[in-house]
């Protein structure tokens, strides 16, 4: 027999309050949770790794506590705390640090993946990465980062604008478009490249380094009269974006300098902006500093295999449009055979740095941080099976061909340069 109206009501409220009453049991406050903004990656002895989190102190950041990790800080005023530790994995160090964290460590506003240098050298990147993968914790946005200096001192040096490493890392990170000379990875392309058959992945590398400008003021013996003996001050450090890491497989093989990087972008179609020096005229002697710094608008390339007489090939089409923003030679802009002089020497430019990429990556280091394996699949699937067993000695052989199309849209406001009349 079925239920009354009246009874079917009943049950509907009782399920309505019981689902209402759900959800609150394990309910955290904010103040109870240890807030990690960076996971730092790094080898231990033994072949062990050893895990650095970076725990944020909202306090201390909101009540514009002092500035920095150092320079006397108390814990209470340092807007965040480093702790480390060792073990076989990821989730063995983080369950480690969790003995002796006074909060629930929640990872869901980290932003920063740093690996060291050395571990990505070391070990295969797959077993480093899957934690991330399988930690449903951890956004699909957050940085991948390869350390070239030690871990604890990348996230341990203190800054005035952005205080903990937490901030600052990310922030310069989302500045690289104004340059475009190293590519923003982030975790989810990271993970769906490392998938990919027929390309190898890459990240952005970062280190710390002097203060120049401190460096130079020490030198000169300081601008304060009443300053302390320059030969005893200390000078201030630096978080810097340098290079870009290039895996082969699973193992890191090497870095690319600031142009190669550029190069890879070009290819890869990442440039997003930046600025571009080229010479005034291609007859420029070595040695003459006299440049034109066109600013790059947008970027789009395309790879393209193919044969020519049985034999594979690839084409890299890149499409550049840029406008002038400085000017180093006396020339005038508005004539047309000047502005083609310029397109000519920028494609020239261009060239080089994807050839210096070229060079390293596929020549020196084998790794196909291009793709251009992953084109050859997608276009021809049937002919990719029979070279995927040897595409490593393929694609060290492998004929690349490029085809730049670079334009000028403007020269600026005026067309000839500022002359002085004596």
């Amino acid at each position: 027999m079925g239920l009354s109206f009246k009874k079917k009501v009943l049950l509907l409220l009782l399920i309505s309050w019981l689902l209402s009453q759900t959800g609150c049991w394990d309910h955290i406050e904010a103040e109870q949770l240890g807030i990690i903004g960076i996971i730092g990656l790094d080898q231990a002895p033994e072949g062990k790794l050893r895990v650095t989190l970076q725990i944020i102190n909202p306090k201390a950041l909101a009540g514009g506590g002092q500035t920095g990790g150092g320079g006397g800080a108390s814990i209470s005023t340092r807007p965040y705390r480093n702790i480390s530790a060792e073990g076989n994995t990821i989730m063995e160090c983080i369950r480690l640090l969790s003995l002796h964290a006074p909060s629930r460590l929640f990872f869901a506003h980290n932003q920063t993946i740093l690996i060291s240098e050395e571990l990505a050298r070391n070990r295969d990147i797959e077993t480093i990465v899957d934690f991330f993968d399988r930690n449903q914790q951890f956004r699909r946005n957050n940085y991948v980062l390869v350390s070239r200096s030690d871990i604890s001192s990348v996230i341990g040096v203190p800054g005035e604008t952005q205080v903990p490493a937490t901030q600052r890392i990310p922030s310069i990170l989302r500045q690289q478009f104004l340059s475009s000379f190293y590519p923003r990875v982030r975790l989810g392309d990271f993970l769906e490249n490392l998938e990919c058959d027929g390309k190898d992945v890459y990240a952005m590398g970062i280190q710390v380094e002097p203060n120049e400008a401190e460096v130079r003021e020490k030198l000169a013996g300081g601008s304060d009269s009443n300053a302390e003996d320059p030969r005893t001050q200390t000078i201030g450090e630096l978080v810097k974006i340098s290079g870009t890491a290039v895996f082969r497989g699973n193992r890191m093989a090497g870095w690319l300098n600031e142009r190669e990087s550029r190069g890879l972008l070009w290819v890869n179609g990442e440039v997003k902006g930046g600025v571009i020096n080229v010479p005034c005229s291609l007859e420029q002697k070595p040695g003459q500093n006299i440049t034109v710094a066109m600013e790059i608008l947008r970027n789009k390339s395309k790879i393209e295999p193919g044969f020519i007489d049985g034999k594979l090939n690839i084409i890299v089409k890149i499409d550049t449009v840029v406008t002038i923003q400085e000017v180093l030679c006396m020339e005038e802009l508005g004539q047309p055979e000047i502005i083609e002089s310029l397109e000519e020497a920028l494609v020239s430019a261009i060239q080089t740095e994807v050839e210096a990429a070229l060079a390293k990556a596929q020549h020196e280091y084998q790794s196909d941080v291009f793709g251009f394996g992953l084109a050859v699949y997608r276009k021809y699937p049937d002919i990719w099976k029979e070279l995927k067993p040897d595409w490593a000695e393929i694609y060290r052989n492998l004929p690349v061909y490029l085809e730049i199309d670079a334009r000028i849209s403007r020269t600026g406001l005026i067309s000839k340069p500022v002359e002085v009349n004596h």
